[in-house]
């Protein structure tokens, strides 16, 4: 390949750029523009090869190919035939309809092939065989008449074309088969709006579109005489496929209706945008002009093929270090791919007389890649597929434990002096809130179970420390006139409410109210702003709520308020403190969105991660795989075992497109400035602050069965009704679809990992093994639907009827497992009265509530992802598979855990009846009033109440 120094150090460029690129594009917010970022990206790559032109001669190649030195040293060309006139006009259309074609791919990439692209080189491959000119070799030695066989063979392998097509084939076909190896996102392919046999043919035509481009590209550049003059073609080639994609853009922008955002622009997008395509455009810019410079001073393939085994030996050495975990079951598969790909590549090496790749000789790299496979094998052998114990006895008996614990920190105080010295030492010296000992009396008569912990309560607060309470009350006077919005006034120690047009809303407001006057003599004067709708409405940028929280817990030179909750700590960053000048300004225009689209609601989501996170980076495109470093920080194997991180979104941005409330319209106003509203219930990038409010039917007693006696079904089911909105991407990835799709509409080729019981020396052990999805749901009695009492008249109900079917109504708590999942909007509606049943709470959910951190995964529900990567196991756990039918060819050792079932629904349905009574919401609303009361006070500082000496 390289045949000195400065081609070498291209090749460098070339790899680094396109491994940054390859694992960087996966989260991108230039995904979401694609027309104009294809245009920007193309514009800066042909003005960085005009810019680097003028530098040219410290470029390899810089003689150009008709160097006479070269010719004199008899040094063989590579050059590929003359180009023709028109290939420079074609290069521009087909490189348009390639991005057109691409654009597309993205858009239904749940139905793609992953690995098709790694056939490029076979292509290319095929070009030279077909184009192939024997090279006549002049000798003035005699032709030994006997020969030497192993020379034979050696001259024939580098020389013959049709070596170079089946090693391209052979190293090739290995990287298409990783794509076996990488488990599938539930973010279903359906077989009603997609046509997934199209998708996979314009991946097959986009893949001969780029062997065709890279062709004329190369015979083009090639002919040019100097380094500069190709370096300057190609400019002139990017700068003009520019200017046909934004014509593209433009027309696309003009045909289309402008979507409605308000008068007020999108705080943050513009700023992040702009980074990525200054930033990107640098790596595109790089990884175009060094695969030209690579391609003239050798040939196309070369790069190709390096780009392609390099990915292929990224892929399968992951894939081996994941042997014996859930991802990868087998060690057979990786280690064969592994074994295809270093084979092929070395031989292809030889075939195309590669001495050098990249910066290593051909001998060395034979070497590395010998090692990588004999310590792949050994790692296989030495990795122990079996599971002794059930990761599920763990995390019960771990999170057994832990329900003590937290309840012994939330209830250290017996006495109100006790209390004092318990908040003071939680919150670093500052006093309770004027009436807290009325509030402690209050709650010790409710027999509050918790009095000392409200981490979630102090949370929502803390920025508000960090706003003078004029803004504060500025804020309320901007969001009162907000629709759907109520207003409980205290004056004088009496409550009071305004109206509401929604019978239902009114209801909850008055139920409310009713809650507040039981201990509104203690109450400051104050009026509230409550959200009656579901959906939150504050999210602000994580930059603006940090800087109100470091305002506010440093103000006047000593901490305030230090002690915060563990997320809280895990979502800051190490930020100096800002100036006072750059806080929030009361009287900035308010941020307000009446109407804020999928696309662009996902995009304020990531905004209101810290930088540095995951989902800050861009929300995750790649719909189609599952996304492991996403689970990762929040499990243990495959089961969910943090939940407090699970529900932060920042380290997983590809939730961003599994749940109905990131894939639908925010319809409900969206505001982008820290405003004082009180809401039911929020994700974590929302700034509201949570509020107690009643549901009408959540503390009526439900039908009490015994938990023997309820049928040993999964069930699970949701009026078509409550989906308002239908989006593409909500219909293929929202949570409820994506549940009643694995269930009911599987397909042959679902696959999901189980973990499964063994017998080895008369003991039960537990291994993955990958499963039809078909076949797991065979023994499992999962009943999941939706349900329609009333005729579908409108496009949505039909569209989901057509999809899913629809089911009878069934009564759930009559069940053991009752599946619990959000909303389009908010948490499960039936999450309470499943609690205070004798049902087992099998929880997938991405809100908080008031009591969310009242609750423990298992011990009070049995917590399942969002991915439902890992229901089939969890459930097969406490359902059991002995006796239940073969699965996997072979009858089932995992005996059912009915006694940790029965456990877990009596301890939730105890722990309910204990800390989640009404009286428990009346403690938390009296003490969020009491704290939120100082908090709006001009004389904050100095206000406290003090134990009488």
């Amino acid at each position: 390949m390289a045949r000195d120094g400065g081609s070498r150090l291209t090749a460098v460029c070339f790899l680094a750029s396109y491994i940054w690129l390859s694992s960087s594009l996966q989260r991108h917010s230039l995904i979401d523009q694609p027309r104009l970022s294809s245009f920007l990206l193309l514009f800066i790559s042909g003005v960085a090869a005009f810019v680097a032109s003028l530098f040219s001669k410290w470029l390899p190649g810089a003689d150009g190919r008709f160097d006479s030195e070269a010719v004199l040293k008899g040094m063989q060309s590579s050059m590929p035939h003359r180009p023709r006139r028109f290939y420079i006009p074609c290069i521009i259309f087909f490189i348009v309809f390639r991005l057109e074609i691409m654009h597309s791919i993205v858009q239904d990439f749940q139905c793609t092939t992953e690995g098709i692209e790694a056939f490029l080189p076979v292509l290319l491959a095929a070009y030279e065989f077909f184009s192939h000119r024997a090279p006549t070799v002049v000798s003035d030695e005699p032709e030994d008449m006997w020969g030497d066989i192993l020379d034979d063979f050696k001259n024939w392998l580098i020389s013959s074309p049709i070596t170079l097509l089946f090693s391209a084939v052979l190293f090739s076909y290995g990287v298409f088969m990783l794509g076996y190896l990488t488990p599938r996102s539930t973010y279903f392919c359906s077989t009603l709006t997609n046509q997934s046999s199209y998708t996979v043919f314009t991946q097959c035509f986009g893949v001969l579109i780029d062997a065709v481009v890279l062709i004329m590209l190369w015979r083009v550049l090639s002919w040019a005489r100097t380094t500069r003059s190709r370096l300057r073609t190609l400019g002139v080639i990017l700068i003009l496929t520019s200017i046909g994609v934004s014509a593209l853009w433009l027309e696309t922008r003009i045909s289309r209706h402008r979507e409605i955002i308000g008068h007020h622009p999108f705080k943050g997008i513009g700023s992040l945008y702009l980074f990525d395509v200054f930033s990107t455009g640098l790596l595109v810019s790089t990884l175009i002009i060094s695969t030209a410079l690579w391609a003239c001073d050798s040939t196309v393939l070369e790069p190709t093929a390096v780009a392609t085994f390099t990915s292929g030996m990224i892929g399968s050495v992951q894939s081996v270090l994941l042997i014996g975990t859930y991802l990868q079951p087998t060690p057979s598969q990786p280690l064969f791919v592994l074994s295809i790909i270093s084979v092929g590549f070395v031989l292809f090496t030889y075939a195309n007389n590669m001495r050098w790749i990249v910066v290593f000789k051909r001998v060395f790299l034979m070497g590395l890649l010998g090692c990588i496979i004999v310590a792949s094998v050994i790692f296989a052998m030495a990795k122990n597929r079996l599971v002794d114990r059930h990761p599920v006895d763990d995390l019960v008996y771990r999170n057994r434990v832990e329900a003590d614990r937290w309840l012994r920190h939330a209830t250290v105080s017996t006495t109100l002096k006790l209390a004092v010295s318990e908040y003071k030492d939680r919150h670093h010296g500052r006093d309770p809130p004027p009436n807290f000992d009325k509030w402690f009396e209050y709650a010790q008569k409710q027999k509050s179970v918790v009095i000392d912990r409200f981490d979630q309560m102090e949370k929502d607060l803390l920025p508000f420390w960090g706003m003078t309470p004029q803004q504060i009350q500025n804020g309320f006077e901007k969001v009162k006139g907000l629709p759907d919005i109520g207003i409980i006034t205290i004056a004088n120690g009496k409550a009071s409410r305004n109206s509401q047009n929604d019978v239902n809303a009114e209801a909850v407001l008055e139920e409310t109210l009713w809650m507040v006057s039981r201990f509104a003599q203690h109450l400051p004067d104050m009026s509230i702003a409550i959200n009656m709708k579901e959906r939150p409405r504050i999210l602000v940028p994580w930059d603006d709520v940090h800087r109100l929280t470091m305002a506010g817990s440093l103000a006047g030179g000593q901490s305030r308020f230090k002690i915060l909750p563990n997320r809280l700590h895990a979502r800051r960053g190490d930020d100096s403190v800002p100036a006072e000048g750059n806080l929030m300004d009361a009287s900035r225009a308010l941020n307000t969105q009446p109407y804020v689209s999928a696309k662009k609601f996902r995009q304020l989501e990531a905004l209101a991660c810290p930088p540095g996170s995951a989902a800050r980076g861009g929300v995750q495109w790649d719909v189609r795989d599952f996304c492991y470093s996403c689970v990762k920080p929040h499990s243990q194997a495959q089961f969910l075992e943090d939940w407090e991180m699970f529900l932060d979104p920042c380290h997983q941005p590809d939730i961003f497109n599994l749940h109905d409330f990131h894939t639908t319209p925010h319809l409900d106003g969206l505001h982008q400035e820290l405003l004082p509203l009180f809401s039911r219930s929020k994700t974590d990038s929302f700034s509201d602050i949570i509020i107690p409010i009643p549901n009408v039917w959540a503390f009526m007693e439900p039908e009490m069965l015994t938990f023997d006696k309820k049928k040993e079904i999964v069930v699970w089911q949701a009026p078509a009704k409550e989906s308002r909105v239908v989006t593409p991407r909500s219909l293929l990835g929202g949570h409820r679809h994506r549940l009643v799709h694995i269930a009911n509409n599987a397909s042959a080729a679902d696959e999901v990992p189980m973990l499964l019981g063994i017998e080895v020396d008369g003991k039960t052990k537990f291994r993955y093994e990958d499963t039809s999805t078909k076949a797991a749901n065979g023994p499992l009695p999962f009943e999941f639907a939706l349900t329609n009492a009333d005729p579908c008249e409108d496009d949505n109900c039909q569209l989901l009827q057509r999809e899913f079917g629809f089911k009878e109504t069934r009564q759930l708590l009559e069940h053991r497992y009752v599946m619990l999942v959000d909303s389009a909007d908010g948490p499960p509606p039936q999450l309470m009265p499943a609690l205070r049943s004798n049902s087992v709470p099998v929880l997938s959910s991405v809100f908080r509530e008031w009591f969310t951190e009242r609750l423990l995964p298992w011990v009070h529900f049995v917590p399942v992802d969002v991915r439902y990567h890992a229901l089939h196991s969890t459930l097969a756990y406490f359902i059991g598979l002995k006796s239940r039918g073969p699965l996997n060819g072979r009858h089932q050792e995992t005996t059912a855990r009915i006694e940790d079932a029965r456990w877990i629904a009596d301890e939730g349905r105890k722990w309910a009846n204990k800390a989640l009574r009404k009286e428990d919401m009346e403690v938390y609303m009296f003490r969020l009033l009491l704290e939120w009361g100082r908090i709006i006070n001009e004389d904050r500082d100095d206000l406290g109440f003090k134990l009488k000496e």
